[in-house]
């Protein structure tokens, strides 16, 4: 849902608002970089970007990709004001903790921790982040609607853990859990995958109705889960994930099982539940996916836990 100008989601963002005149005007904002990025949007949304020049990207995905570049360049300039510290700071921790990069160096990917750290790492209680404060910010500015709707779905987005049930066409099809709710997508990354894969991923869904492109896109590298059996790694068994779920759910003070899970994706049970996960499971990659194992709450069960560390060092 939009979110009107004149109503700002929480103190960070009014902070910001209330210095627009005063301090944004004088750094380097790049507004150029906005109003194209208004232009391609609106251009979707009118179903007018021309084949020829998306090259071979999918119109979906090319759309979200130039969004998140204008978004990246408004991100570094709130980054610098002093009321977006907390936000700035807990960025910067989890990148120095995660190095994100992609495998072989970190696990994370870019596209992965860019979301992460943009819409998913927040502050107090409205839990603010760096997506809900460029949001209003452009609302006030009065950017171009269209463009300001894919940052609004960008920010309403999460990780998710998704069943593989076979290929459309060029389209996966990814069912989710708990919710249940079935996604065709087109994965940029090339990865095809095998009916009866469990994916970790962000899939963005269709952001204009007007457009009626009929599919979503998984945004992030998908990660794929495996379990250990006997020395291999073999797919990840669904029931495992399915008790993760509930006992987890469970715990969590939140009666609507598809609310608890989508705080869960989003949010995780700490500030880095997920980062944490993702950096401890890596097992292999390749170039279009990558392989974790075990359960977020089962340590042993992560090939890179601490718990599996202390058991690897020897005894003295």
């Amino acid at each position: 849902m939009m979110r009107d100008s004149d109503n700002p989601r929480g103190p960070i963002s009014r902070s910001v608002l209330a210095a627009l005149d005063k301090e944004l005007r004088r750094k380097v904002i790049d507004f150029a970089a906005i109003r194209l990025g208004a232009e391609r949007a609106e251009q979707l949304e009118r179903g007018v970007i021309a084949e020829e020049r998306l090259g071979d990207r999918d119109p979906l995905h090319a759309v979200y990709t130039h969004a998140q570049n204008t978004l990246s360049i408004l991100v570094e300039d709130l980054a610098e004001l002093r009321m977006c510290r907390r936000l700035a700071d807990a960025y910067a921790a989890a990148e120095e903790e995660y190095l994100p990069s992609g495998p072989p160096m970190s696990p994370l990917t870019m596209s992965y921790f860019f979301c992460w750290a943009v819409f998913d790492s927040h502050v107090g209680p409205e839990k603010e982040t760096f997506g809900t404060v460029a949001i209003d910010l452009c609302r006030r500015l009065q950017t171009e609607p269209s463009l300001v709707r894919l940052f609004e779905c960008m920010q309403e987005s999460r990780m998710g853990l998704y069943k593989h049930e076979g290929a459309v066409g060029d389209h996966v099809l990814l069912r989710e859990f708990v919710t249940g709710t079935q996604h065709r997508c087109v994965v940029p990354a090339g990865y095809r995958g095998r009916p009866g894969e469990i994916w970790f991923a962000r899939v963005l869904r269709e952001p204009f109705e007007t457009a009626r492109l009929g599919y979503s896109v998984v945004f992030t590298t998908p990660y794929v889960l495996c379990r250990e059996r006997e020395g291999r790694f073999v797919f990840a068994d669904p029931q495992e994930w399915e008790a993760f779920f509930a006992r987890t759910i469970s715990g969590m003070g939140i009666t609507a099982a598809d609310q608890a899970y989508s705080q869960l994706m989003k949010y995780g049970l700490s500030a880095n539940y997920w980062n944490e996960y993702v950096f401890e499971a890596y097992v292999n990659h390749q170039q279009d996916m990558i392989l974790l194992a075990g359960l977020p709450d089962v340590p042993l069960s992560r090939p890179h836990s601490r718990a599996r560390e202390a058991l690897r060092r020897p005894s003295t």
